[in-house]
């Protein structure tokens, strides 16, 4: 069962590492993140609407929830519009956290996140 904890707020992609980010209203997630983001060792990075606000982190989708909630997802399935994340950790340097693709798809301004319910 999935339950619905947050909407994506805004969509972001760096195809280049010195370049500022392009906001998008969706995007295709691919097996190794957002279709036009330039690789990275994690495929995603999510972080709320209050920690983007305060420190403009490089993160691909940016969520309208508590920070403390984001972080409790770690070790979770999420799933994304048409796609379905991992997360799996936190970052050393900045907030947020990581996800690995599971399940491609396209994500939109406004989707669901919605997280499995433990088994």
């Amino acid at each position: 069962m999935w339950f619905m904890i947050a909407t994506v707020s805004s969509l972001f992609i760096y195809p280049d590492s010195d370049a500022p980010g392009q906001q998008l209203d969706s995007v295709e997630m691919t097996e190794t993140g957002p279709q036009g983001n330039r690789s990275k060792k994690h495929a995603v990075h999510l972080v709320t609407v209050d920690d983007y606000v305060e420190t403009h982190p490089k993160a691909n989708i940016v969520l309208d929830m508590d920070s403390s909630g984001l972080e409790k997802l770690v070790g979770r399935v999420v799933r994304l519009g048409e796609c379905t994340l991992e997360i799996t950790q936190t970052p050393s340097q900045c907030a947020g956290v990581y996800a690995r693709v599971l399940e491609p798809g396209e994500v939109t301004v406004d989707d669901a996140l919605f997280v499995a319910d433990p088994e």
